[in-house]
């Protein structure tokens, strides 16, 4: 038996393995937003926001995928770049509010 992998199946896996940018950089509301309450829960604890943080940006999309009850693939996708477009706003603002504190 020889299986073959569909071209949009293939394209899934590899999305589904990329670490994700909004765990980096935003893991609380990234977590949230992925519907992974439980990992979401966990980073609000100091020492165990850290082990979210690597966890949720390495399996995070995976696991979103798997046990976060989404509609549809282009639903899952549609959240995961929004996730993405808020963390990297959200690290924007925040370099723009220390560069303007630190010219005062």
């Amino acid at each position: 038996m020889h299986l073959v992998m569909e071209p949009d199946e293939e394209r899934r896996a590899r999305y589904l393995r990329i670490p994700s940018l909004g765990a980096l950089l935003f893991t609380q509301g990234w977590a949230f937003g992925a519907r992974l309450y439980g990992w979401f829960l966990l980073s609000l604890i100091p020492v165990f926001g850290l082990i979210a943080l690597f966890v949720c940006v390495a399996f995070g999309r995976r696991w979103s995928w798997k046990h976060g009850s989404w509609g549809s693939w282009e639903e899952f996708i549609a959240r995961m770049r929004l996730l993405d477009g808020i963390a990297l706003a959200w690290v924007i603002l925040l370099a723009g509010l220390y560069a303007w504190r630190t010219q005062f």
